[in-house]
């Protein structure tokens, strides 16, 4: 909208003061009207300016430059000797007529030309948010494919300082032992010498005034309740509210992922414990109080070696059998602990060798039976599939009083189905447990959890006289591989 800069002494000046240039060229007009004396042809010269009134001034501005003009030129037609008053006004109303126009066609150039700037302006900011909900999207998918704490947490960081384009973004999360204050839990760029631990706790109640010019504060709220705090840093002032509103629907995402992999941590802590505690039972049932028995059969032996040696050899014959049973109970769980999946078997060859070891083992008729596609799981979820059968197994050892079991696989299109079932004296799945043990001695808990973890079910089937009958259910589709399921094991 501004007149071109010719670099000429005067002409700068004159080109920065539209009032001068306009006023230069009413005088020049008039001159040439003067010397012309044509009503028809020299006038034109007139409009030309009335584009640049109309670019830089108001309507009612612009309006009084043009009648300006109108009058410079019927004053020149008047000097030229025009005396008419047709020849007078018939310019005046014509040229009049063209300056409307030429206002009306500049008018109406600016407006389209603002328009076609707002409208790119709009397409820019829309393709500009198109692509951070695409980005949104694709960071939050990310999150909840990881259930590890500490990786979640640092994939949070790292995908909230890349859409806000941020220097630095940091999390806080709830202290353990102050429910009021916040824990540094993760730094990217970490940088070198940031000790997470030693951070100075951030009081919950003032979190929300970090927000300032450089640094955005965004809460991590989960159901209600705020969980954390997203901190996102940079060293040039250019952040604001409509940032921070922009950014939240990422912070609510990242939230609901946080809480998904603690929970997730406590379950596999859970877990863990479970197992270890059943551990610990089998241990102090079997071989703790085997050896407690071999004990006390080889002290009272000892006292007994000089008054009566019949007795003393009855003792340690008792121990020694004592120490035989303990054995084979002490073979029983490192067989159970054992890995079952070497790399490079298929779950199939696995399950079948396991019964063939079991029947070796225990003398217990045991076959292996499969119906449909392979099994469909990753290396830890087979891992879990098999400890699974192997606890099933050694409960039927235990309890079952069985002569024959049989593991049974069955999948289909909808669900993958594998099952333990024996023959012998069955329980009542329903009776009250005692210390997390069914009726029996059955470890149902345990084998629950692992289900649970693979998404999947567990179901007993059993009664007094009719066997026992564990069945898992899995989706179709395994879950892609957690390998904290793994620790399960432990």
């Amino acid at each position: 909208s501004q007149m071109p800069r010719l670099k000429l002494p005067g002409i700068h000046w004159l080109c920065e003061r539209t009032w001068a240039y306009l006023l230069l060229m009413g005088v020049i007009c008039l001159l040439l009207q003067a010397l012309s004396a044509d009503p028809f042809t020299q006038p034109i010269v007139f409009t030309v300016p009335v584009v640049y009134a109309a670019l830089e001034y108001p309507p009612l501005r612009t309006l009084g430059v043009c009648l300006l003009y109108l009058g410079l030129m019927i004053l020149g037609l008047w000097l030229g000797g025009v005396r008419a008053p047709e020849a007078l006004t018939l310019p005046l109303l014509g040229y009049g007529m063209s300056m409307v126009l030429i206002y009306a066609f500049t008018r109406l150039a600016l407006e389209q030309s603002a328009a076609r700037r707002r409208t790119d302006a709009l397409a820019a900011a829309l393709a500009q948010e198109r692509d951070y909900l695409a980005r949104l999207v694709e960071v939050t998918a990310t999150l909840t494919r990881d259930l590890d704490l500490v990786a979640v947490l640092e994939q949070v960081a790292a995908a909230g300082r890349s859409l806000a384009q941020a220097g630095q973004a940091r999390i806080w999360l709830r202290n353990v032992d102050d429910d009021q204050s916040l824990q540094l839990a993760a730094v990217v760029p970490r940088g070198s010498g940031v000790d997470l631990s030693a951070a100075r706790p951030l009081n919950l109640a003032q979190s929300s005034s970090a927000t300032d010019d450089t640094t955005l504060a965004l809460p991590l709220v989960f159901k209600g309740q705020q969980i954390g705090l997203l901190e996102l840093s940079d060293h040039v002032e250019h952040r604001s509210a409509a940032d921070a509103l922009r950014l939240q629907p990422f912070a609510d995402a990242a939230a609901v992922a946080i809480e998904n992999a603690r929970l997730y941590e406590q379950s596999r802590l859970s877990a863990t414990l479970a197992e270890r505690n059943r551990l610990a039972r089998e241990l102090h049932d079997t071989i703790a109080q085997g050896l407690t028995a071999v004990t006390m059969q080889l002290e009272a032996a000892q006292r007994s070696f000089d008054r009566d040696q019949s007795r003393t050899r009855a003792r340690l014959t008792r121990a020694y059998d004592l120490s035989r049973e303990t054995l084979v109970d002490v073979r029983r769980s490192v067989w159970t602990l054992a890995e079952p999946l070497v790399d490079g078997a298929t779950l199939d060859a696995a399950l079948d060798d396991l019964a063939r070891r079991f029947e070796a083992r225990t003398g217990i008729a045991a076959r292996y039976a499969h119906n449909g596609p392979p099994l469909n799981l990753d290396h830890a979820a087979a891992t879990q599939i098999l400890r699974i059968v192997q606890e099933a197994l050694q409960n039927v050892e235990k309890h079952a009083q069985a002569s024959e079991v049989v593991i049974g696989v069955e999948t289909s299109p909808e669900s993958q189905r594998l099952w333990v079932q024996d023959n012998g004296s069955g329980f009542a799945p329903d009776a009250p447990p005692t210390n997390g043990v069914a009726s029996n001695g059955f470890g149902l808990i345990g084998l629950r959890e692992r289900a649970r973890l693979l998404g999947g079910t567990l179901m007993i089937e059993s009664a007094p006289g009719a066997g026992t009958r564990i069945a898992v259910t899995l989706p179709a589709h395994a879950p892609a591989p957690r390998d904290d399921i793994a620790r399960v094991s432990l």
